[in-house]
């Protein structure tokens, strides 16, 4: 449907082909027709050449293209004045991983406060619709130059106003760039002032962690799976300056935290993996 909408505004505006993947049509995903139509003579000398905006195995380069418009100042993001900002995501791969990942990311580019005000979930792909008040639309090259460090693409961005925007993303190899990697018999320590924290594990068979400066904790590990499904919780209900615990099999990230403030521990832990 959405198609053949964009199809039938192409011909009004005398585009003379219809190919999704074609430069043009991508370009008008990210402005909207009208856009393109003010700025048509510009985006003809931007573009001249349109194989510089092609990938290797023959797309449109969205990330390439979309920077050229924002340099050229073509790509409108900022609104008169606050207002609600809808944008749906479609990702076809592990829901968890994705929205953890995203909503680490969105916290990054100062989008603390949102909600999901739809979500669908099948057994291809997970469709939700994130809603914030704020005044500017997320930067597109900003969010998928930090989408990459986690291992996703953007297959498809097409801006269907000012204020609602539609991603379809690709999961290539999932990363989790927060989490420490550690090494067998190698101490790592550091402070985070959240009080979570993160590592990342290929091997060893036990994790010993202990506060700084002695400090009691109540520990709270979880341990996830290389897609972020939770494979085991322990949780110590005795106070602890220092603790021991095995590594389950196929746990690949880690998550330590107090089980009642996680600040408690904010000023750092030691870790080493055996």
């Amino acid at each position: 449907m959405v198609i053949k909408v964009i199809l039938t505004l192409l011909l009004g505006v005398g585009i003379l082909f219809a190919n999704p993947k074609s430069v043009d049509y991508q370009i008008i995903s990210l402005l909207g027709v009208q856009d393109y139509k003010i700025n048509q003579k510009l985006i003809q000398r931007l573009f001249k050449n349109p194989l510089e905006f092609m990938d290797e195995v023959g797309n449109p380069n969205i990330y390439k293209i979309s920077q050229v418009l924002k340099q050229n100042g073509l790509l409108k993001l900022a609104f008169a004045s606050p207002m609600e900002l809808e944008v749906s995501f479609e990702i076809a791969g592990n829901p968890m991983a994705f929205t953890s990942a995203l909503y680490d990311i969105l916290g990054t580019m100062g989008y603390y406060y949102f909600f999901v005000k739809q979500s669908v979930l099948d057994n291809y792909s997970y469709k939700f619709v994130l809603s914030m008040n704020t005044e500017y639309a997320i930067d597109p090259i900003l969010l998928q130059e930090r989408l990459k460090e986690y291992g996703y693409m953007a297959l498809k961005i097409e801006k269907q106003s000012l204020n609602q925007w539609v991603y379809e993303i690709k999961e290539s190899n999932f990363q989790y760039p927060k989490a420490i990697l550690l090494n067998p018999n190698e101490e790592k320590e550091q402070a985070n002032l959240s009080g979570e924290y993160w590592y990342q594990v290929s091997q060893g068979n036990t994790l010993e962690v202990v506060s700084s400066n002695g400090i009691l904790w109540y520990p709270k590990i979880v341990f996830f799976d290389s897609n972020l499904r939770v494979l085991e919780i322990f949780l110590q209900e005795k106070a602890v300056q220092a603790i021991k615990v095995k590594i389950p099999k196929n746990a690949v990230f880690i998550k330590i935290s107090d089980i009642y403030l996680p600040l408690t521990i904010k000023s750092g832990l030691m870790v080493e993996l055996n």
